[in-house]
C-alpha cells in the first residue's frame, strides 16, 4: 500500500513506540494522582470557622463590627469553642433578624 523505505518504516515505528510510551506514561501518572472531590467540601467552601476566626476575618462578614466580633471572639475564648452555629443567638447584639443573615457565612470544624 505505502512504499516506503526501510528507514522510513523504522522512522514511523520509532514516532509510533514514543507515542504509545507516552500514552502509557500519562495514564500511569492520571491513575496514581490523586483526585479531590469538591462536592463534599463545595457546601463548605467560603464559610468562615467560628473557632479559629480572629477579629478582622469576623468583621469582613457583612453585619459584624469590631464589637460584635470581639464579643464573638469572648465567647468562643469562655466556652472553649463554638460547639453549634446556633450558640450566636446568645451572644448580645446577634437579634434573630441577623443571626439569619450571617449564620450562612460560618462553619464549626
Amino acid at each position: 500500500m505505502f512504499n516506503l523505505t526501510n528507514d522510513e518504516q523504522k522512522v514511523i515505528i520509532f514516532l509510533l513506540t514514543i507515542a504509545f510510551i507516552g500514552i502509557g506514561i500519562n495514564f500511569l501518572i492520571k491513575l496514581n494522582t490523586p483526585v479531590k472531590i469538591l462536592s463534599c467540601y463545595g457546601q463548605d467552601i467560603g464559610k468562615i470557622d467560628l473557632n479559629t476566626a480572629d477579629k478582622n476575618l469576623l468583621i469582613s462578614v457583612r453585619g459584624i463590627g469590631p464589637k460584635l466580633a470581639q464579643r464573638i471572639i469572648d465567647h468562643r475564648e469562655e466556652r472553649d469553642g463554638f460547639k453549634d452555629i446556633e450558640e450566636l443567638k446568645g451572644i448580645k447584639g446577634i437579634t434573630n433578624d441577623r443571626y439569619e443573615k450571617i449564620k450562612d457565612s460560618f462553619i464549626i470544624k
